[in-house]
């Protein structure tokens, strides 16, 4: 008998939202190193019930952090986008998960306006169980 556990085990199922105090369900998903048995990098999702014109207050939960870092979340078509902007650095960055599970991770320090920006990591990124039952299964064979 194999049991599985989330490699996520330190984020909440639930989170706190930083606009109303609730603790609050989430959508959430779990990212990996890109490739063949990637480890466990981050967590990052939003919580559906605080939508303000489209745009959702979202949560990014790094390997080992307790403390998450407040995103905004909305669609763009079928890409889920994560930003988020560090006032110290003046920096904005930006997470992207595509339809496929692809994650691509963008800062844009430096960056000047009407410049273009690539992804600099790549992520496999999973939203259930049974992906995730699947990606640990797939390690062990």
């Amino acid at each position: 008998m194999a049991i599985l556990t989330s490699c996520s085990e330190s984020v909440p199922e639930r989170v706190t939202s930083n606009y109303t105090g609730e603790s609050l369900e989430w959508k959430k998903w779990d990212c990996y190193d890109f490739g063949y048995s990637g480890k466990y990098l981050l967590t990052i999702g939003y919580i559906p019930e605080l939508n303000a014109e489209g745009f959702y207050e979202g949560k990014l939960f790094l390997k080992d952090m307790k403390t998450p870092i407040d995103t905004v979340y909305y669609l763009d078509g079928v890409r889920h986008s994560f930003s988020w902007f560090n006032e110290m650095s003046d920096s904005e960055y930006r997470i992207i998960i595509d339809s496929d599970g692809t994650g691509r991770y963008w800062d844009f320090s430096g960056v000047a306006d009407g410049e273009e920006a690539t992804s600099i990591e790549h992520y496999e990124c999973t939203s259930s169980d049974l992906e995730k039952f699947d990606k640990f299964m797939s390690s062990i064979w």
